[in-house]
């Protein structure tokens, strides 16, 4: 409830300032009206289509992303050798914006959704892959060693302990990576494809149907805000022996006999 304040205050003013005459309606038309150009969308069955495109072109992209980032990261992390080989080459490609790499998407794969595909997992991989490397060279050595030490193969210290301590880091590099995923293939439709969320939105644009800009934009934040609920179900479950007082807990009086009688 507390979440969802904030949105209500905000639909309030978007709904009242263009009505007041505090915003051109043109530039800024009231939410009921955004809405209601959404219910047209819906209706005619055009908006479940571009969503459709966008979803299964975020979907692919950012999977594969992850199943090579996410590996590759963890061994540049643990192995300097191989760090020293490729550093130097995400060095050189690290500046390249995803956009940049629009035009060459679309000499190699044409127009459709390869070339979309193509731009989220160049500009998602790249986030994890660093992210999930950052994450391995700082895991504390000794666990391992001491795993090690008990009697555990290499390859048991690497998945009984190693990926378990990397875990929280992987899953919240997966976050970022799938807002970036959403911000990649929304430039990668504006440009190569004729089919899409970023498709309609730009179409909008130019025929200046602002009504359908807000309402791509919402569309997609709301794509964005339900994926990434799921992401953190999916770690609140997976990271059960994670939880513990927050902080508004721990700030309580009286918190620390709390946990101390448990």
């Amino acid at each position: 409830m507390r979440g969802a304040l904030p949105l209500v205050i905000v639909a309030l003013l978007w709904e009242l300032a263009p009505r007041s005459g505090l915003v051109d309606p043109v530039l800024l038309p009231p939410l009921s009206r955004t809405l209601a150009a959404g219910v047209a969308l819906v209706r005619s069955g055009a908006l479940l289509g571009h969503l459709w495109a966008s979803l299964w072109r975020v979907g692919a992209g950012y999977l594969l992303a992850v199943v090579v980032a996410v590996p590759a990261g963890i061994g540049l992390g643990l192995s300097r050798r191989l760090e020293g080989y490729v550093s130097p080459v995400l060095a050189l490609l690290r500046p390249i914006a995803p956009p940049a790499w629009v035009p060459l998407a679309i000499l190699w794969f044409g127009i459709g959704d390869a070339p979309a595909v193509f731009i989220v997992f160049v500009g998602t991989i790249q986030a994890v892959l660093l992210g999930v490397a950052s994450a391995a060279r700082s895991l504390d050595r000794r666990l391992v060693q001491a795993a090690l030490t008990l009697g555990a193969s290499r390859r048991q210290a690497l998945w009984l302990v190693a990926l378990p301590s990397l875990a929280p880091a992987i899953l919240g590099q997966l976050r970022v990576g799938l807002a970036l995923a959403w911000m990649c293939v929304m430039a990668a439709e504006m440009v190569a494809v004729r089919r899409g969320l970023g498709y309609l939105l730009i179409e909008a644009r130019n025929l200046f149907q602002t009504e359908r800009v807000l309402l791509c934009m919402l569309v997609i934040g709301a794509l964005g805000l339900g994926l990434d609920y799921l992401l953190r179900m999916l770690e609140g479950k997976l990271l059960r022996w994670q939880q513990g007082l927050g902080a508004d807990e721990l700030l309580a009086p009286g918190a620390g006999d709390q946990d101390l009688s448990r």
